[in-house]
């Protein structure tokens, strides 16, 4: 990123940037604001914070949009992995004491494009900020509103994040402060339940 933000800079062009909630340490129970301590717990976290430490070194304009949960119609994510388990399983273990804001990517891309119109108009705009989806759910609410989408009759069982080790440490707070976008861009947080609708209405397309 160290590069791209320098030849940004050299360009005179401004920089959207996509960070994660992961460099935070993901404790607690407040959502995370641009202003708060950085302190990232897996490998993911720390790269994605060392992209933001170059870009911000490179005297570059840019806006650093940090957010979570991304899913999508394309590519492979939390939503479309659950409508792949649901062909082959009845009942689901998902974790229920991690929580964050589900992003739609297309509500992502738009407000990219959003952001870089202001900050071309007006460079002091530059900065962090921060962009997910509301309500805050569990993995575990998250996955009983897809189903309930797809009409699938799964029924899942919240579990502790203890009882599904990964390799990597997963934050169990991913809630995002993102007044200070709105307060600035005008951009408000995306409802994930109306992304949804659009998620599975382009599968349909896709198929």
């Amino acid at each position: 990123m160290s590069n791209l933000a320098r030849l940004a800079k050299e360009l005179d062009l401004k920089l959207i940037h996509i960070s994660t909630d992961y460099v935070f340490d993901g404790t607690g129970e407040t959502p995370w604001h641009p202003r708060h301590h950085t302190a990232p717990k897996n490998a993911y976290g720390r790269s994605k914070l060392s992209g933001e430490s170059g870009i911000r070194n490179s005297g570059a304009i840019y806006a650093i949009l940090r957010t979570s949960w991304i899913v999508s119609a394309n590519g492979m994510n939390f939503v479309k992995k659950m409508l792949q388990l649901s062909k082959n399983n009845v009942a689901l273990n998902v974790v229920a004491d991690q929580i964050g804001g589900p992003t739609p990517a297309n509500d992502i891309a738009m407000a990219c494009l959003n952001i870089a119109k202001q900050l071309i108009k007006d460079p002091s705009k530059a900065g962090a900020y921060h962009f997910s989806g509301y309500p805050d759910v569990s993995w575990a609410e998250f996955a009983v509103a897809i189903f309930d989408k797809a009409v699938k009759p799964v029924t899942v069982t919240a579990i502790l994040t203890e009882n599904y080790p990964t390799p990597a440490v997963r934050p169990f707070n991913s809630r995002m402060d993102c007044s200070t976008t709105q307060e600035t861009f005008g951009l408000t947080r995306p409802d994930w339940r109306i992304g949804l609708r659009a998620i599975f209405k382009d599968l349909k397309e896709i198929k």
